[in-house]
């Protein structure tokens, strides 16, 4: 049986510590599935197909062949039976994150009874990204602080996205 797991977020944008999860994620299952969130009650800074450009780029960039993107809307559960995953990924950067994505957790466990929530921290000297810093420096135009922020051909997209 293959051991397949959902790694669900809004990647806006995808960054180096999502990538970190990615790497990590793909060596430990057969498949990794990257759930981008169509999220209705969201508005992203970059459109759901640049985001999922970006994830295929970097995908394709890395080599990882047993990684794949795919747009869902919905609950991470309803993605986790569509895929026949074992597993749910999630990024943890800090303690203060590990409450809430514990409860989320809890109620996956419940909704899918064989289903395990794998909890990742990206590498520590990425340890301080989030999209959310990265949203804020490309608002205010600090571009040349991307570049320890996000993989090279993100950093490329986001610059492309940004001047056109």
């Amino acid at each position: 049986m293959k051991r397949v797991a959902v790694y669900p977020g809004t990647f806006d944008p995808i960054t180096l510590g999502h990538f970190d999860v990615i790497k990590a994620s793909a060596a430990i299952f057969d498949e990794v599935v990257i759930g981008l969130l169509r999220n209705p009650h969201k508005k992203p800074m970059f459109s759901e197909e640049e985001r999922l450009e970006m994830i295929r780029e970097l995908i394709k960039e890395s080599g990882l062949s047993n990684v794949r993107p795919i747009v869902f809307q919905g609950l991470t559960i309803e993605l986790v039976r569509q895929e026949n995953a074992v597993a749910i990924i999630r990024g943890l950067r800090l303690m203060t994150e590990y409450e809430a994505e514990l409860n989320i957790s809890f109620n996956n466990r419940v909704l899918g009874r064989n289903v395990y929530t794998i909890f990742i921290a990206p590498r520590q000297e990425h340890i301080h990204i989030s999209s959310s810093v990265v949203r804020e420096l490309i608002e205010f135009r600090h571009l040349d602080e991307l570049a320890q922020y996000l993989p090279p051909s993100v950093l490329e997209s986001v610059r492309r996205i940004i001047i056109s």
